[in-house]
């Protein structure tokens, strides 16, 4: 199996535990006092606090689907972002925690843009997809 293995930053490292494990429900691989990383299916994705960060405070432009824009989106700038493919009750649970947090969401609801698409912010301003792949659309 091979694994991909992606490197950021955070200030905050107890907020980003939260989010990505409790909220997202990705699964910790460790957590010290400066890093905590996380794994999901083939991926894993390490966070490293630093005092700082600087971070736009507007949306990543989303590639993927519609140039990163659907009607009404809001402004975009090319900065990086993720995105996490869930199984359709990963995606619901994640969706309805992050609700539940008033994380800051892109829209209110999940949107179809090909998939189930739900964009988030993680607590450093990091744009987040959420995606559910499998569920048919509307």
């Amino acid at each position: 199996m091979a694994t991909w293995f992606s490197y950021e930053y955070c200030t905050d490292v107890s907020a980003t535990r939260q989010f990505y494990g409790e909220f997202l429900g990705l699964t910790q691989i460790w957590d010290e006092p400066g890093d905590i990383a996380f794994r999901h299916d083939c991926v894993q994705v390490s966070f490293q606090r630093v005092d700082a960060l600087d971070r736009p405070d507007t949306w990543a432009f989303q590639p993927g689907w519609g140039h990163g824009q659907l009607p009404e989106a809001p402004q975009t700038e090319r900065v990086r972002s993720i995105s996490i493919a869930l199984s359709p009750s990963g995606f619901r649970s994640a969706v309805n925690r992050v609700k539940v947090a008033g994380v800051h969401r892109l829209r209110p609801e999940p949107f179809w843009v090909g998939y189930w698409s739900f964009v988030v912010r993680d607590p450093d301003g990091l744009t987040v997809e959420l995606t559910d792949p499998e569920s048919p659309g509307p």
